[in-house]
């Protein structure tokens, strides 16, 4: 393994905008609108809906979170390099190689959201084993299609544009489309929860309220997807190559293919900050439900309350280092950094038995963390790439790999280690454990504590090199140049 390659090949690639108009901005950040909203339910209510609605164990929930984020792992490093290839049917050819896996992708997620959240056919008489099976098809294509969405969508970040502070700005408005998506559904299910609140957790009863918000997700979504489609033009190809980095004086880069980048140590560093910033984020999002609930000893309508918090919080700073001069001033490691600082902070306050005033300042500080943590790894991740968005998708699928399936493992070992497992006995709140509740104290503070810990240390290792940076020669033709 080495830190730098030289390549020797001439290729044609796509013509990179230096500057992307605000309507344009705006026209992209809602494009992944429709995936967050899916993901917000996904993340933060699945496990609580499978648990203490449909009365699955807690092993047999991870085990469909597990099916869902194996799918997606699987799926994205596929994605990635079939819309690298732009091998696409003729009817999609005209959208682009991005645009068209994203619509892909919404097609595929519209077809299966709805009956994740809904019984369906399903009833208290059918046997479990099959209850789980009818699950299996719908998350894997959901999540499939989720995973060509998201692949799509982040590649469209240094095609673009090349400047690296404009980059960060497109990263940091799709997060706040982000903070909107999940702000829409927690209030959504707010009022829907708070109209029966009596004071105690998700039960069966709360089966409707669920239904009606996958599919109010469904129809938001796919206006927000044709806003999308309507506004974004993916930039067309031209005949150069591509260039070094946006803060080289020389015109040439050569061509990097999927195969290249694994010679690249930069590229495990920066997958590894991507999975560890991840894991950090899904497991505070998956596990704060059962937090508020079984251990803050909060009623039902607390998980979409504190939640919401999260989200105004993280809406504020989104808007605050989304600015091209605050960038240009910190840096991306810069924010990260202050991001770890966040993250630990936060995790370290879970630890201790909560009152209204400071669970709210904790659901703030985790807006906070998040919202810093993946606008800073997202804008590293379109620096890596730099200008050789030739193979950008394949990076992002790559990462989205490592992110899924480190996920997928981790809420499964979590629910394997759950001291209250057989929640299929339908027991009823009150008589939930002390343990149980020990349990999600010590998940929300020491796995995704640890997770920024390890991120943290990941960081070192790339303070001292400049992301993205790769020394390289070009074969010329007459009248070329080598650099």
């Amino acid at each position: 393994m080495r830190s730098s390659t030289v390549f020797d090949i001439l290729v044609p690639i796509r013509v990179i905008q230096s500057n992307i108009g605000c309507f344009r901005m705006l026209g992209y950040g809602v494009g992944h609108f429709y995936n967050d909203l899916c993901a917000s339910m996904w993340f933060t209510y699945l496990m609580i809906f499978l648990e203490r609605v449909m009365y699955f164990k807690a092993s047999a929930a991870g085990f469909l979170m597990l099916v869902g984020q194996i799918t997606d792992a699987i799926s994205t490093p596929i994605v990635g390099m079939a819309s690298d290839s732009s091998k696409l049917p003729v009817c999609l050819k005209r959208l682009g190689r991005r645009v068209s896996w994203h619509l892909i992708g919404t097609v595929c997620v519209t077809l299966s959201f709805p009956f994740i959240f809904n019984k369906g056919l399903l009833n208290s008489k059918i046997n479990k084993l099959w209850q789980i099976g009818w699950y299996v098809p719908f998350i894997m294509l959901f999540q499939f299609g989720w995973a060509s969405v998201q692949i799509s969508h982040l590649a469209l970040i240094p095609e673009l544009s090349e400047d690296s502070s404009r980059r960060s700005s497109l990263g940091s408005l799709r997060y706040n489309f982000t903070v909107l998506a999940n702000l829409f559904v927690f209030l959504g299910l707010s009022a829907l929860l708070n109209r029966d609140d009596s004071g105690g957790g998700i039960t069966a009863a709360d089966s409707t309220h669920f239904s009606i918000a996958s599919i109010g997700v469904v129809v938001i979504g796919l206006i927000t997807s044709i806003l999308f489609y309507a506004t974004t033009k993916e930039p067309t190809d031209g005949r150069r190559l591509s260039r070094l980095n946006s803060a080289s004086t020389s015109p040439e880069l050569a061509k990097m293919s999927w195969t290249n980048w694994f010679s690249h140590l930069q590229f495990y560093k920066v997958s590894f900050l991507y999975m560890f910033s991840r894991l950090f984020i899904n497991v505070s999002q998956v596990y704060f439900p059962f937090y508020i609930t079984l251990t803050a000893s909060f009623s039902k309508k607390y998980i979409a309350v504190l939640p919401m918090i999260s989200c105004i919080s993280s809406f504020l700073v989104a808007s605050l280092v989304s600015a091209p001069r605050i960038n240009r001033l910190l840096g991306n490691k810069i924010l990260y950094l202050f991001g770890c600082l966040f993250g630990i902070s936060n995790c370290a306050a879970m630890y201790f038995n909560q009152t209204m005033v400071s669970i709210i300042c904790i659901s703030i500080l985790i807006g906070v963390a998040q919202t810093v943590v993946l606008v800073s790894v997202l804008a590293i991740t379109a620096d890596l790439i730099n200008r050789n968005t030739e193979s950008g998708a394949f990076v992002y699928g790559v990462m989205s790999f490592m992110d899924k399936l480190a996920n997928g493992i981790t809420y499964q070992l979590i629910e394997l280690l759950n001291p209250h497992l057989y929640i299929g006995l339908r027991l009823p709140s009150e008589s939930v454990s002390a343990n149980c509740a020990v349990f999600y104290r010590c998940v929300m503070s020491f796995v995704p504590g640890a997770c920024i810990g390890l991120a943290f240390l990941v960081l070192i290792t790339l303070s001292r090199e400049t992301v993205g940076a790769r020394t390289c020669r070009v074969r010329t033709e007459p009248g070329e140049i080598h650099i």
